[in-house]
């Protein structure tokens, strides 16, 4: 059960608007990737319109790209300048965060977020400084969006918001059977860890400190309530751009569909659906398929899809954004096979395409996806899984006028989740909790 969203009246217009100093933590930020680099990127570059938003973040990913984000925000600005209000303090990762936030090994993954935690510190120690010498007006904790990692800025004396948040569901026990070895045990960690996550000590201490949560599902919102005593207000935490190149999708049934799945190769993606949903079509040659990406699952995948006869697959490997967006501009629909999310990027991307998209409806994407852009299928079992994608994509190879509606209802439907519809709640709440301080 979520909260009542809070009444809150219409914004001032930006010239009433005064700028108040904004602190937000986003661990993650790029303009040039999706998922919580999007979220922290989309967001913040937004803010800074309306507010001086100083932003704390990592430079990269410990590892290789230890300094993937920096590069990629330098290349930004020099192309396109730097933004007015925005500033961003980059806080390199102290030694726990480069030995643990790597998902490259199972230990690594499983300790997670003891590394998240070791930059957090890092980064409250940087923040208490800038307070003192300029206090800040607000700190929102961004991102990761997970709740199991609050930070440490609401121990700062100024009001703090905090989301939009998620990570309260489990790996679905019924979905077990999709996983390799590795991975069953991961989420068996996971979905154990995570009873006990929920009554953190720092998360209290963080939820009972927010003048104002934002969480991205029903689950997480019944969490927030239940173990944290707090209201919180849906939102979904990442949005969309209209681009140019959105439009109608032209499938007119005399050519094979064009199926596209994107995403990290890792367990909870589930790509394993939609390999046993293409081996029970019945005539297999009316669908193509391209899967984009990869991961520690690829191997594992490939070998799947090997044995069920499927090889005329396309695999592209890992590709940048840019890249990414072109192979789902050419598809007909997004299969999102995904059994445990937030609200995943690529989908949202996809309504700013035009392209409609079958899923599960569950998480992010049973709230993003409507009846008039996508179908969506009910997270019951894996058999139950394979027959509701089967199904769906058979019925869409055979109905072009059926497609055409729902690719209709994705470009209105991204009009609805726009990134700016969401700063603007976000703004909105701001004013409040700034009127209230």
């Amino acid at each position: 059960m979520i909260a009542a969203p809070l009444q809150i009246s219409p914004p001032p217009a930006v010239s009433q608007r005064p700028r108040k100093r904004i602190l937000v933590g986003a661990y993650a930020i790029s303009p040039a990737r999706g998922s919580e680099p999007g979220v922290g990127w989309q967001i913040c570059s937004r803010l800074a319109r309306f507010h001086d938003v100083t932003v704390l973040c990592s430079p990269g990913v410990p590892g290789p790209d230890a300094n993937c984000s920096r590069d990629e925000i330098a290349q930004h600005v020099a192309r396109h300048g730097a933004i007015d209000g925005l500033t961003l303090k980059f806080v390199e990762p102290p030694p726990l965060s480069w030995l643990f936030q790597r998902e490259t090994m199972l230990c690594r993954r499983t300790l997670y977020y003891a590394g998240a935690a070791a930059w957090q510190r890092a980064a409250y120690s940087i923040a208490a400084d800038l307070h003192v010498d300029q206090p800040f007006d607000l700190v929102h904790h961004l991102n990761i969006t997970g709740y199991r990692e609050p930070g440490y800025l609401w121990k700062l004396n100024a009001p703090f918001v905090w989301g939009p948040i998620g990570g309260a569901s489990n790996y679905p026990a019924k979905y077990f059977d999709l996983l390799s070895r590795k991975e069953r045990l991961f989420y068996a960690i996971r979905n154990w860890t995570n009873g006990w996550q929920k009554s953190s000590r720092r998360c209290r201490a963080a939820a009972a400190k927010a003048d104002h949560i934002w969480a991205i599902s029903d689950a997480d919102a019944d969490m927030v309530r239940r173990q944290w005593g707090h209201p919180a207000q849906q939102m979904l935490e990442t949005g969309t751009v209209r681009r140019q190149q959105g439009s109608v999708r032209d499938y007119d049934a005399n050519r094979p569909l064009r199926v596209v799945w994107s995403g990290k190769h890792i367990g909870r993606k589930a790509l394993p659906i939609l390999l046993h949903a293409l081996a029970r079509l019945k005539n297999r040659n009316s669908v193509e398929l391209t899967v984009v990406g990869d991961g520690p699952e690829t191997a594992h995948w490939k070998s799947l899809a090997q044995s069920l006869g499927l090889t005329t697959i396309r695999w592209t490997g890992h590709v940048s954004q840019e890249l990414a967006l072109k192979e789902m501009s050419g598809a007909d629909l997004l299969a999102f096979t995904s059994v445990m999310e937030g609200t995943p990027h690529v989908v949202l991307e996809a309504l700013s395409l035009g392209v409609p998209i079958v899923c599960h409806d569950a998480c992010g994407m049973g709230i993003a996806v409507t009846d008039d852009c996508g179908i969506r299928i009910p997270l019951r079992d894996s058999a139950a899984s394979f027959a509701g994608f089967a199904d769906a994509i058979t019925r869409l190879a055979a109905s072009p006028a059926e497609l055409v509606r729902l690719s209709q209802g994705a470009l209105r439907r991204a009009d609805d989740l726009s990134w700016d519809g969401k700063v603007d709640q976000m703004l909105q709440v701001y004013d409040q909790v700034l009127a209230a301080a």
